[in-house]
């Protein structure tokens, strides 16, 4: 064992520690509420106050259960970004905001809200103060229970039946605003396609979220944009896709060239999803916005641009599409 002299320890013991800015999620964010609304309490004005400060733990987000949130280490983000430099972990964690970013995924300590505000805060507040404070969170966190369903066939369409929408929600939710809602006809489109639809619910059978779940290769399920009425249920499609062994896109947006993750490692690749019919003679039908395979040609959709010949393009938001022409060109496909 080598023993240090009782200088290294002295420096060692004297060097400063690591920090990183306090950054909260979008979804925590949104539980405090902005100035005058959300939650009313001198605690959410201090995390407000706080944010951006430098602190031994960041990334703050609401939890599994109602009354905790999570958080990654000043620690665990520098071994994540292989650097100690402290300027430089200030200009990575700064700006980390999106949930759904694999940073907020991994090294994280899941915490009682009550004892976050203790070590944040110390004995600022009574406990009388955090114990409204939780309370207040907790009912913004669990004022409904969400199951979900899978749906497949002409179920699907229903997913995109706005009547069928929670109607709790700010008006400007992503659910709310999907430029598919009502267009039904369009999305008989995915009667012919291997994909099924993943579905948050209440008791009354509300909608709350929605995704589209492709099979691109036998048992192989890639789980597409998630639309959700309140951002803070993006994470339970996120859990039950890596509970169900399941990819998803590593950033909750369309785009073709979005990565893909399982929670560990994240990769782009091309993918083919075989159609139960040509393309060609489908099309004039209406076809709907694609988020992520918005290529096809004859009985496929892909992720990338077929490497030859004539192919359509499906993003756009009134049933029709693009008609491109490709030239050879050289595409390796990563298996």
């Amino acid at each position: 064992m080598k023993i240090k002299n009782y200088f290294q320890f002295v420096v060692e013991n004297q060097s400063p520690k690591l920090t990183v800015p306090l950054q909260f999620s979008k979804r925590f964010l949104e539980v405090l509420g902005n100035p005058g609304f959300g939650i009313i309490s001198p605690i959410k004005d201090a995390f407000l106050d706080l944010k951006l400060s430098p602190q031994e733990l960041s990334l703050v987000d609401i939890g599994k259960e109602s009354d905790t949130a999570t958080f990654t280490t000043a620690q665990k983000l520098s071994q994540h970004f292989n650097t100690t430099d402290q300027r430089m972990l200030d200009t990575l964690v700064r700006p980390l905001n999106r949930e759904e970013s694999l940073v907020y995924n991994i090294n994280r300590i899941e915490i009682r809200i009550g004892r976050l505000i203790k070590k944040l805060f110390h004995d600022t507040f009574t406990d009388s103060q955090i114990e409204n404070f939780v309370n207040q969170y907790k009912s913004i966190l669990d004022q409904t229970a969400l199951n979900f369903e899978i749906w497949s066939g002409s179920d699907i369409k229903y997913g995109y039946s706005s009547p069928k929408y929670t109607y709790t929600a700010p008006t400007s939710n992503q659910l709310m605003n999907s430029c598919m809602n009502d267009c039904l006809e369009w999305i008989d489109f995915y009667m012919g396609c291997p994909v099924k639809l993943l579905v948050l619910l209440n008791d009354e059978g509300h909608i709350f979220g929605r995704a589209l779940v492709w099979e691109f290769k036998p048992g192989k399920y890639l789980m597409d944009r998630v639309y959700v009425a309140f951002d803070r249920d993006y994470f339970k499609f996120v859990d039950y896709a890596k509970s169900n062994g399941w990819l998803w896109k590593s950033e909750n947006k369309s785009g073709a060239s979005i990565s893909y993750t399982n929670g560990k490692t994240t990769d782009w690749f091309p993918i083919e999803i075989n159609l139960n019919f040509d393309f060609d003679e489908y099309k004039d039908w209406g076809v709907p916005y694609l988020d992520t395979f918005i290529y096809a040609q004859g009985k496929k959709l892909t992720n990338y641009i077929p490497k030859s010949g004539n192919y359509y393009v499906c993003n756009a938001t009134d049933g029709t599409y693009d008609y491109q022409t490709q030239e050879d060109v050289d595409f390796e496909e990563i298996n």
